[in-house]
């Protein structure tokens, strides 16, 4: 296939024989390599263009700001799909790598943490806002949510205060790559200028409360290695940048609800059981 490195920004059409398997697959789109320091994420054929156009347009503010994140190269389609395409970083994610090497699991949560808190350390100046995409968020979930959590959501936000970190708004292990000289943050389509502890929330959230997709029977083992891994990174998290418990719980509402606008089926009936305790509290 073409290099994309010439073609920056053209769309070429190319088939998904040309490119061969995925190396990796998400909720929204495959992953291929190309070449030795490119990867090409494709969106799955479910999911509308302006998804790409969003994360195009946000990965240029991100590289304006966090220098870390990795570099979008340029577009492409394949078959009629959108695609773009990031330079390449090698070495498996921290998810992967945790499920084969359960003994760093507190190491590796600890990392996460300091990687977060030093994204949050950065002035997010030019990113859209994140208490405005919580707001649509709540508002487009309005068929899922019953008008009493919608209102509660939407007052309990109104309470809680604006900031100005960078929030990449999907931090979780499946989302750093574990390079050779150092840990980076991929999958920058969230990426907000907002409150640190809005973005630990839904961190929290992502890596405690979402379903486990491992037998039944390991549930019980999963849930406790996840626990400490999440306790590792709030204790390195809270050692850079202190935030206590009621805090976060105070943006646990807001983040739910706005979580439900996403449309994850298997997710709907966890997140509704986890807002009406919150309403309850």
């Amino acid at each position: 296939m073409d290099d994309p490195r010439r073609r920056d920004g053209v769309a070429l059409d190319l088939s998904l024989a040309d490119l061969g398997r995925p190396i990796a697959v998400g909720r929204t789109a495959e992953v291929f390599a190309v070449g030795d320091d490119q990867v090409l994420k494709v969106l799955l054929p479910e999911f509308p263009s302006g998804m790409a156009d969003h994360e195009a347009a946000v990965a240029g503010l991100v590289a304006a700001v966090y220098p870390f994140a990795p570099r979008l190269v340029g577009r492409i389609t394949v078959a009629g799909r959108p695609g773009l395409v990031y330079e390449r970083i090698d070495g498996p994610t921290m998810d992967s790598y945790v499920r084969s090497h359960l003994g760093q699991v507190s190491e590796l949560g600890r990392t996460l943490g300091e990687l977060h808190a030093t994204m949050h350390a950065v002035d997010g100046t030019g990113l859209e806002e994140q208490f405005e995409a919580l707001r649509a968020a709540i508002d487009e979930a309005s068929p899922e949510l019953w008008p009493d959590a919608r209102e509660a959501a939407l007052r309990r936000l109104e309470q809680l205060p604006h900031g100005t970190s960078v929030c990449h708004g999907d931090m979780h292990p499946g989302n750093v790559i574990l390079g050779r000289s150092r840990a980076v943050i991929i999958d920058w389509g969230n990426a907000r200028r907002g409150n640190s502890v809005a973005d630990v929330a839904r961190s929290v959230y992502l890596m405690v409360d979402t379903p486990m997709h491992e037998p039944r029977r390991l549930n019980p083992l999963v849930s406790a290695f996840r626990r400490r891994f999440v306790a590792a990174y709030l204790a390195r998290y809270r050692e850079l940048r202190p935030v206590g418990p009621s805090e976060l719980r105070a943006w646990r509402l807001p983040i739910l609800a706005a979580r439900m606008a996403e449309g994850i089926d298997e997710e709907r009936a966890s997140l509704r059981a986890a807002i009406t305790r919150e309403l309850e509290r």
